[in-house]
């Protein structure tokens, strides 16, 4: 029995000290994490459920207002009144006092008010049902920034995965190098200035080693953060470099967020315009009562064969129309009218530089692309050229400062293919936002 409780504890710590695992395949398989588990997209969804129950409030300004209410008083003393004493017999310039009412008196009704014409309460569902669009709109918008900050981090992983993959050739045709060169200084063939380039290759290689390492690190704690991953939680990417630089057509792009949330923002403004208009208008409603009431000069609300209750039963058409209020309407409209005037100008601004933006891209993507490649050429002849160099040194054809020559251009191409490819990377990313449907 001992060994069975110390089995189970030791099982227990083991599953309590382990942690979960996550891993992405592909750029789009983080996006669709981050649609349920990024803070910021979770929290837009709860502006919009927000905003969807206040459409619902607007539209229940149409049903009808009812109520209930009831009263029970007691009076414990009748107000008193005088009556001329000549309607009781009595003399000229006589009063008599006497007191109206009974003791209890309960009473107890039913309401029912509901507007016929309200042009407020029409232009209110309208600004709400636009408001709730806007939401949504806005957590596109939203979703648009996620993913981006999400590419950033993501490419820089891969982009850090292949500089490191560089870093280590490097580092080990440096150190061999490095090696060659200390031999040929202790054979006196090769002199302290040839040791210190070797050196220098060598350092330089292994810095580039070390921040991609660090930086891959990095990028996969960045990523936590905006998936809503423990620290403690393991996240691999089981992707390639190559496969992420695949990207469809730059000349399809989808609606721009932006676009739509401007847009919108028009409606808007049009909508609160013509609110603004609305109190012009008057309004109109119809309201019914029914009520009952008892006195009783005894506690007994209940009892039956008690006194009688008396019925009030109406209906009321209430119309109201603020014909002047000291001209604030007037200047609120007006008001109103130029911050629609601007929010249309802005939209169209706002659809000009989007297209503007989107040629821009494309240009760049292409520049990019073919920088990239042209980079890769560049560095792989030049590491064929130091390996050329390496053959005509072994064969006395070239000096030690020539092979050195050779790899230090070979690390300085890798450098610049390294800058180009990540240039690529980010406008791939940008084009892969702008290609994506946002829900």
């Amino acid at each position: 029995m001992k060994q069975i409780l110390t089995t189970a504890t030791f099982l227990t710590m083991m599953m309590s000290g382990t942690s979960a695992q996550v891993v992405f395949r592909s750029l789009n398989d983080v996006w669709t994490y981050a649609d349920e588990h990024n803070i910021t997209v979770r929290t837009a969804r709860y502006d919009i459920e927000k905003s969807q129950y206040a459409t619902k409030g607007a539209i229940g300004n149409f049903l009808p207002q009812l109520g209930l209410n009831g009263t029970a008083t007691e009076n414990t003393a009748l107000q008193t009144t005088l009556i001329p004493g000549q309607l009781f017999g009595g003399k000229d310039n006589s009063y008599k006092a006497v007191q109206f009412g009974q003791k209890y008196i309960y009473n107890g009704g039913f309401t029912a008010q509901m507007d016929i014409v309200n042009v407020q309460t029409w232009m209110s569902m309208k600004i709400a049902r636009e408001s709730e669009a806007l939401s949504r709109d806005s957590m596109t918008n939203q979703k648009k920034t996620v993913y981006q900050q999400i590419a950033t981090q993501y490419y820089s992983f891969l982009l850090m995965k292949v500089a490191a993959d560089l870093a280590h050739t490097s580092e080990r045709i440096a150190d061999s190098v490095l090696q060659s060169v200390q031999s040929k200084f202790a054979d006196g063939l090769a002199n302290a200035a040839n040791v210190d380039v070797a050196k220098m290759n060598l350092m330089r290689a292994k810095q580039t080693s070390i921040t991609s390492e660090y930086q891959m690190a990095t990028s996969k704690n960045t990523l936590k953060g905006l998936l809503d991953i423990a620290p403690k939680d393991s996240l691999e990417i089981a992707d390639d470099l190559n496969h992420a630089e695949a990207v469809s057509d730059v000349g399809i792009f989808a609606l721009d967020p932006s676009v739509t949330i401007a847009e919108r923002q028009v409606n808007l403004g049009m909508l609160q315009y013509k609110n603004t208009l609305s109190t012009f208008w008057p309004t109109l409603s119809v309201s019914y009562n029914d009520a009952t009431q008892q006195n009783d000069n005894k506690f007994e609300p209940f009892s039956t064969g008690g006194p009688f209750w008396y019925p009030a039963r109406y209906w009321t058409l209430h119309a109201s129309w603020m014909l002047f209020n000291g001209g604030s309407r007037y200047w609120t409209a007006k008001r109103s009218k130029v911050a629609w005037e601007e929010k249309k100008l802005l939209a169209d601004n706002v659809r000009k530089q989007a297209d503007i933006n989107d040629e821009n891209l494309r240009l760049a993507y292409k520049k990019a692309a073919a920088l990239a490649a042209n980079s890769k050429t560049v560095m792989e002849l030049s590491l064929d050229n130091y390996r050329h160099t390496c053959y005509r040194y072994k064969e006395g054809m070239a000096t030690m400062e020539d092979r050195l020559n050779a790899f230090s251009d070979f690390i300085n191409y890798q450098n610049q293919y390294l800058n180009n490819i990540s240039d690529l990377l980010v406008q791939t990313y940008l084009v892969k936002i702008r290609q994506t449907e946002f829900k």
